[in-house]
């Protein structure tokens, strides 16, 4: 079964978000999203429940990354689909019943 997922510009004030993401086999090059835009990519989570996709996130003078897919966080949580809502102080999605979860940049 496969997985999205969906990232979405939220960085507000007309920015242009600019994206890449990779795992270990897959490099899914530079994108550019413009605000409120998004970018998405599936895959097949494997057996192992060791996929792991992450990105970086480029903003005017600002460079920061994301594990925006870890399977042990997201399987349950993230099937079909996982909708990541990239903002200045880092990425959010919002659960099933409408409340928001953030999480800060990786160190």
């Amino acid at each position: 079964m496969k997985t999205t997922v969906i990232i979405t510009n939220d960085m507000g004030n007309g920015t242009l978000l600019t994206v890449h993401c990779k795992s270990k086999d897959n490099d899914l090059g530079t994108h550019d999203i413009a605000e409120f835009a998004s970018y998405s990519f599936s895959f097949r989570p494997n057996l192992f429940l060791t996929t792991l996709f992450f990105c970086s996130f480029a903003w005017q003078n600002e460079f920061k990354h994301f594990d925006v897919y870890v399977d042990k966080r997201d399987n349950r949580r993230c099937y079909p689909k996982c909708e990541w809502f990239i903002r200045p102080q880092g990425p959010c999605y919002k659960k099933s019943d409408g409340q928001e979860v953030c999480f800060p940049w990786n160190k």
